[in-house]
């Protein structure tokens, strides 16, 4: 898939707020509200886009764990499969570097940290995981870093997690 100006700046208006109006959208955009109604239905459907809530876990009272995990024994996509049903478990993904998947997890509290850890331990191939705490949220998930050259390459893959 190959973003265009329009997705992007589509994208981006979504991204300030998810459940702004397409009419709205439209006359921001310059184009009729059927074409930004498609360009959303294009990108959710190839997976380039997907419209959400997000929340900062601590306001609600739960802690927000990084994890980083080594994998021996099995293909890290494997485990990654397998992790990602587990329950607090918000983000998996595969990383390069001295690590092979990388968690979010938001437990409720430190009791439930410990279950999660513990259920992840027996999950094979897991080898070795880094957990980092969050203490403070400062900044949230955000597309801002899709605007200069390096997001055109970004947005122009498959949209498509590797299976």
């Amino acid at each position: 898939m190959t973003a265009d100006p329009i997705d992007r700046r589509l994208v981006e208006l979504l991204g300030e707020d998810g459940r702004r109006a397409f009419t709205e959208i439209a006359q921001q955009l310059g184009v009729s509200e059927a074409t930004v109604r498609a360009r959303v239905q294009r990108l959710t459907s190839d997976g380039t886009l997907r419209i959400v809530a997000l929340c900062n876990p601590l306001t609600l009272g739960h802690q927000s764990v990084r994890l980083l995990i080594s994998v021996r024994g099995l293909t890290p996509r494997s485990v990654a499969r397998s992790l990602v049903g587990a329950p607090m478990i918000g983000h998996v993904a595969l990383v390069s570097g001295a690590h092979d998947i990388y968690l979010e997890g938001t437990p409720r509290d430190l009791g439930q940290l410990a279950d999660l850890l513990d259920e992840i331990r027996r999950t094979p191939g897991v080898a070795r995981i880094d957990q980092y705490v969050m203490t403070r949220l400062y900044k949230d998930y955000s597309w801002n870093g899709l605007r200069d050259q390096s997001g055109e390459r970004a947005l122009g893959g498959s949209g498509h997690p590797e299976s």
